[in-house]
C-alpha cells in the first residue's frame, strides 16, 4: 500500500471502506527509553472476504510514565481514535485492542481498563487476541 499523508488518510479510509462490509480494530502500544515515550496507534480495516489494510500514527512525548499511567494513555489514544472513526469518518464502531493481559504486571490494571472501554460502549480484546496493539502498533514503537 505504501505511505499515505495524514491529510489524505481520512479519504483513503472512506474509499477503502466503501461498498463492502468491514471490520475495524484500533490498538495502541508504547515504548519508553531515556525519558521519551513513543506511542503508536494502529487502525486496522478488514474488508470481509477480500483483505485489509492498516494505518498508524505516532505520538512522541518527552515525559516519564510509570507502566500503569502509560497503559492508561495507550487506552485513551485508542478511544480518541475510535471516536474519530465513528464521528468524523462516519464508520462503524471499532473494536478496541488493549496491550494488557491476565499474566504479568498489567493484570493489576486489567479490570479497570477493560471496564473503562466497555463502559464507553466499545468491545475490547486483550492479549493474546489484541493484534492491533500487540502486533501491528508494536512494530512502530521502537
Amino acid at each position: 500500500m505504501g505511505f499515505v499523508e495524514s491529510l489524505e488518510m481520512p479519504d483513503f479510509i472512506r474509499k477503502f471502506s466503501a461498498k463492502e462490509e468491514v471490520k475495524i480494530w484500533v490498538g495502541t502500544d508504547s515504548h519508553s527509553r531515556n525519558g521519551n515515550v513513543v506511542f503508536a496507534t494502529a487502525i486496522v480495516i478488514y474488508k470481509i472476504g477480500s483483505g485489509g489494510t492498516y494505518f498508524y500514527y505516532l505520538t512522541k512525548e518527552n515525559k516519564k510514565y510509570d507502566m500503569y499511567t502509560r497503559l492508561i494513555k495507550e487506552t485513551e489514544l485508542s478511544l480518541e481514535t475510535a471516536k474519530y472513526i465513528e464521528e468524523e469518518l462516519k464508520l462503524k464502531k471499532p473494536e478496541i485492542h488493549l496491550d494488557i493481559g491476565l499474566n504479568g504486571k498489567s493484570k493489576e490494571i486489567f479490570n479497570s481498563l477493560t471496564g473503562y472501554v466497555k463502559g464507553l460502549g466499545y468491545d475490547c480484546k486483550t492479549k493474546p487476541y489484541s493484534f492491533a496493539a500487540t502486533n501491528i502498533a508494536h512494530l512502530y514503537t521502537k
